[in-house]
């Protein structure tokens, strides 16, 4: 009897297997030969499943970017970058995947963020409306310009920190030191607790570490959907046990101070006395009750924090490496610097405030050539039509008809450095914005899609560009700065965490301030 019972479990077993390989067999076959997207170049592995894009973007750390651009340089354009996506590499596409209202996000990519319910990684476009509109009027242009004397405190305490390293003769981490800045301006202004990471001795240090390594959890989510809600829910007890070096514990303490942030919001709906984004959310009247739950809220308030700290610190970093290594770019900033601040009777010991640094044109040019180098999504942004088919020609004339549900992508990075558009891509020029030729200028404007485009667009454009200039225009007025041991490779882009990072090991850029 026994024996039967075993040999039962044994032909069982083997059905199973059996039943398990036809199935792969099945799906191989399938997705090569019988798949909508089967026409669709790009290796036969990454077709026939995800777990090539799994292994370059999980164990080997945020690198499938740097495939996808292989793919392309092998196969063409478009490409089938796993068995449900292509990518396109096609500057003329982008009207047509990022300018279209009714296009939701892949909820396979956007997943990966663990936060569901906020607005960046909402899938429908009908509710993405809803979601985006409660936040919108508080990243108006005229609402930023209201920000203009907290910002301007941000930075003159930023530079009294600058001040004291440079009195003690020692090097500053700016990478570490512009997301101080940012986060204490984006939590004084969208959350109920102020942070204050600018007064930390180090510019807070672990915390960057906590924001890069939150930031890799992205990938791994991505595949694996437990990952982000362990980080989340498991007991910060358990974590602090088995945590070595302390970045985990580092990770669940700032989760849980975001999730207080948010009860704060639901449990009070008056939580400073200037408005906050997040009281904006909660207060919203065309928002219903189950919009404003504590876990849609934290959603929130995760992502408005997270694209307000990573984005700008990146872009001023990469704007302060490259300027400071091209003595003719800052010299010529300098001399325009220091010439606003002469004619506006701007002493030393002052700002130039917005209305100053936005007349400014060399200034400008230095930011959106700082944006268009950073490229602060260095990924794919992936689009789905629902209930329409997309249709792709190549420029060697070739058609590509993506039935309604496919997941289609491009990258602002290959906009960003495409040779035909903007020439010596690999060159930092802001001369290139200043051309006299108005058609030349909006050819240039249109692919600079540092913030997206369409209805999906970042809402902190405003923002972020008063932050820039504001920052870059007084830095460098006051300063003279000199690169310290930082080359090139601390601002190569290695990590794709939705944001783009660079190595693990790099200290990020450091300056001197010259005496």
């Amino acid at each position: 009897m026994e024996l039967t019972s075993n040999l039962d479990i044994v032909g069982g077993a083997k059905l199973l297997l059996a039943s398990l390989l036809l199935y792969v067999v099945f799906k191989v076959i399938q997705r090569l030969f019988f798949h909508p997207l089967s026409k669709v170049p790009g290796p036969w592995y990454a077709a026939v499943s995800s777990l090539y894009e799994f292994w370059w973007d999980c164990p080997k750390d945020g690198r499938y970017w740097k495939k996808i651009e292989e793919m392309h340089g092998k196969y063409g354009p478009i490409v089938r970058i796993n068995p449900w996506e292509v990518h396109i590499n096609d500057p003329p596409f982008m009207d047509t995947l990022w300018s279209n209202s009714k296009m939701e996000k892949d909820p396979f990519f956007y997943g990966g963020f663990g936060v569901d319910a906020a607005a960046v990684s909402t899938v429908s476009a009908e509710m993405h409306r809803l979601r985006r509109g409660a936040m919108a009027p508080f990243f108006s242009k005229a609402n930023v310009a209201k920000l203009e004397p907290r910002v301007l405190a941000r930075v003159q305490q930023l530079c009294g920190r600058i001040e004291e390293f440079e009195a003690e003769d020692k090097p500053i981490c700016v990478s570490d030191a512009y997301r101080c800045l940012a986060t204490d301006i984006v939590t004084d202004y969208a959350v109920p607790k102020t942070r204050t990471m600018l007064t930390h001795p180090n510019f807070a240090s672990v915390f960057v570490r906590v924001v890069r390594d939150t930031a890799g959890v992205i990938n791994w989510n991505r595949h694996i959907r437990i990952i982000y809600p362990l980080l989340v829910h498991m007991p910060r007890g358990v974590v602090a046990c088995l945590d070595r070096d302390g970045a985990t514990t580092a990770m669940v303490d700032n989760q849980n101070d975001l999730y207080s942030q948010a009860k704060a919001v639901v449990e009070n709906a008056t939580t400073k006395e200037t408005p906050t984004v997040i009281n904006a959310v909660f207060d919203h009247p065309s928002l219903p009750p189950s919009e404003k739950t504590v876990s849609r809220i934290f959603d929130e308030t995760v992502t408005v924090i997270g694209a307000g700290t990573e984005t700008l610190g990146n872009t001023l970093s990469i704007l302060t490496f490259y300027v400071i290594s091209n003595p003719p770019v800052y010299q010529t900033m300098k001399a325009e610097l220091k010439k606003a601040a002469a004619e506006h009777n701007v002493s030393p010991d002052s700002l130039l405030d917005c209305h100053i640094v936005e007349s400014l044109p060399y200034l400008q040019a230095v930011m959106k050539e700082s944006l268009r180098y950073s490229s602060s999504v260095v990924g794919r942004l992936p689009r789905r039509n629902p209930t329409a088919s997309m249709t792709y020609t190549t420029p060697t004339g070739k058609t590509y008809v993506l039935p309604p549900g496919t997941v289609a992508s491009m990258s602002v990075r290959d906009i960003h450095f495409n040779a035909d558009i903007f020439k010596d891509r690999y060159e930092f020029k802001p001369e290139r914005w200043l051309v006299e030729d108005p058609a030349e200028l909006a050819r240039l404007d249109k692919h600079m899609v540092a913030f997206g485009k369409g209805v999906r667009a970042c809402l902190g454009l405003e923002l972020a560009k008063q932050e820039i200039l504001l920052v870059a225009g007084n830095l460098f007025w006051k300063y003279d700065f000199e690169l310290y041991e930082t080359s090139l490779w601390d601002v190569t882009v290695v990590h794709d965490y939705f944001s783009p990072f660079g190595p693990s090991q790099s200290k990020g850029v450091r300056v001197k301030v010259k005496n």
